[in-house]
């Protein structure tokens, strides 16, 4: 039996690097294997999965080195339409790969350039929208959809060209709890058809541990461990930082949101919210993937325009502030890292902002660095951001927004492509950013992350906040109500 994956020596290296981003790889993958790969943010899982697709070289440059066949053929020689055959990518950012503008014409998109007929792209269609519970997004612009759903369209997209070996980058990373469960047993029912091999690039492996037979750790761009998952296991909450002590906000209040409402072609996406943060706060927000919590940072950002409603920094009104004005005192980064990167080099990504403002360069280097350093990316900084990783871009995305030193900072999905300890060195950050009576309203999946970071939770259901409580009390609602996939690892141990 052929193999379906199999490195020898390989290495690849970006232009104007002067390290590997993979170094001397070894490694076979069988036809059926599921093989979990993890590793810190920049180790070189993603690096990995666009040599197996053949995006590196043929869209993406790097030297490379060493051996490399899938399904016998080198990537490099085969011809992109041959590969798409035999293996799909669902990448970490779902929208770096759609190519239109509507949900089932996506899905249609890669059995249309199969040349399959169109009672099997209308088949294959339907099977694969149903399989990641999207039918009911069928007609829905790509552009309406929020970063779950994305995902989920992303998925059913590669599912409909039936690949023989399916490769996913932190495919739970922009999904509730209840998606994650319902991806897991979509991955467990697909392994027993026609012998599908699995390579899945995770943070949180433990969360796959059922469903593949195999890890493999990546560090530096070389294999660390590679062996059963039978070694794998969720972090001890005695190795966690202690939970914290919830309602440490002043009294002063920093964000009032009265009576908000928006709308989108003619849906009502929030219903009359209300809520508040004081000086000293982080107020977190969960819920399922669609349920409003995006649409209600862009609306206290300014980015859009509810019908109604108004918001109030401090003392005043900024319903009818531009997003310019607010900007001054409100920092916002978006769930896609990618929106919000515009300059040449990490460097002038994190001093921009102030450069802008009239600040000398000289005056902006010792905090800008400072923050670089604080997130990991002092090494990165005359690198291009878009070479780098998705977790590395989105810690250059607090970094930028924090240069400006916001009064209230409105965070969607920080901790997406971020390892454990990347999650880790953010919490603290934010929580310093707290005690010196700011403001941090942060959206998240991640109900370990949120116990340990944030005072407050906000529950969303259907547009409307239905739970509004210090973040041990909302637990307990939410196991009142039955929903388990949002309580922490540790609950009720």
């Amino acid at each position: 039996m052929n193999v379906v994956i199999k490195l020898c020596d390989f290495s690849v290296r970006y232009p104007d690097n002067l390290t590997y981003s993979l170094n001397e790889l070894v490694l076979t993958v069988e036809p059926g294997e599921s093989v979990l790969v993890t590793g810190p943010s920049g180790s070189g899982k993603s690096t990995l999965a666009l040599c197996i697709t053949g995006f590196i070289p043929h869209a993406i440059y790097a030297d490379i080195e060493g051996l490399i066949t899938v399904n016998g053929v080198n990537p490099s020689d085969a011809d992109v339409y041959d590969l798409a055959q035999f293996v799909g990518l669902v990448q970490q950012d779902p929208e770096g790969q759609f190519c239109t503008m509507r949900v089932k014409d996506e899905v249609a998109f890669g059995p249309e350039n199969l040349l399959c007929s169109p009672t099997t792209i209308l088949s294959r269609v339907n099977w694969a929208l149903d399989a990641v519970g999207a039918s009911h997004l069928k007609d829905r612009p790509l552009t309406h959809l929020s970063g779950g759903e994305k995902q989920r369209i992303a998925l059913a997209a590669v599912l409909a060209m039936k690949p023989k070996l399916l490769i996913l980058d932190e495919p739970t990373a922009h999904l509730d709890p209840q998606a994650t469960g319902s991806l897991l047993k979509l991955l467990q029912d697909l392994q027993g058809r026609n012998d599908l091999s699995l390579i899945i690039l995770e943070h949180k492996p433990w969360r796959f541990k059922d469903i593949a037979t195999r890890v493999i750790e990546l560090r530096d761009g070389a294999i660390a461990f590679d062996g059963p998952t039978c070694n794998v296991f969720p972090p001890k909450r005695a190795e966690q930082r202690k939970p914290r002590k919830y309602g440490r906000g002043s009294s002063e209040l920093l964000l009032s949101v009265e009576s908000l409402t928006q709308c989108y072609d003619k849906k009502t996406i929030l219903h009359d919210i209300d809520f508040h943060v004081h000086n000293g706060e982080i107020v977190g927000i969960m819920g399922n993937n669609g349920s409003g919590k995006t649409t209600l940072l862009l609306s206290v950002m300014g980015l859009v325009r509810p019908e109604r409603g108004k918001v109030w920094l401090r003392d005043k009104d900024i319903s009818a502030l531009p997003v310019s004005t607010r900007a001054r005192d409100i920092g916002m980064t978006f769930q896609n890292p990618n929106h919000q990167l515009f300059a040449d080099s990490v460097w002038r990504e994190v001093v921009v902002g102030q450069l802008v403002r009239g600040t000398p360069e000289d005056g902006c280097r010792p905090h800008a660095e400072e923050l670089l350093q604080t997130f990991g990316l002092l090494e990165f900084r005359d690198k291009h951001p878009l070479a780098l990783s998705f977790g590395q871009k989105r810690r250059l995305n607090l970094a930028a927004v924090m240069a400006s030193n916001p009064s209230l900072l409105l965070l969607d999905e920080p901790f997406i492509g971020q390892d454990r300890a990347s999650a880790g060195n953010i919490i603290l950050l934010l929580e310093e950013i707290a005690s010196s009576e700011k403001g941090v309203v942060l959206v998240g999946h991640d109900p370990d992350l949120m116990a340990e970071c944030c005072d407050r939770l906000l529950f969303m259901e259907d547009g409307e906040i239905t739970i509004d409580t210090l973040t041990e009390e909302a637990f307990r609602e939410l196991e009142r109500r039955g929903e388990y996939d949002y309580l922490p690892s540790w609950w009720g141990a």
